[in-house]
């Protein structure tokens, strides 16, 4: 049976990016929608608040991205018709 390694008090905890990290990366991160933690851009979960990131729940706040979508097809309908 294989024996589980004891932790220690002086056992380091990871408590989420370095600063030089981020300093380092700053154009690649940006805030948790939930908790505003800084995340790299290709996570897929929040290390801070577990929150999963790409939902529905974040898109919430971009409703301009439909109406732009209705209003661009709306214009391309009448282009069209008018050269029928």
């Amino acid at each position: 049976m294989a024996r589980r390694a004891r932790r220690t008090p002086d056992d380091e905890v990871d408590e989420g990016p370095l600063e030089e990290d981020l300093e380092r990366f700053g154009g690649v991160t940006r805030p948790c929608p939930k908790c505003g933690a800084e995340l790299y851009d290709d996570v897929a979960v929040c290390w801070k608040c577990g929150h999963i990131l790409g939902t529905q729940e974040d898109e919430k706040g971009r409703p301009w991205v439909i109406i732009t979508a209705i209003v661009v097809v709306g214009v391309l309908l009448l282009v069209g018709l008018r050269f029928i």
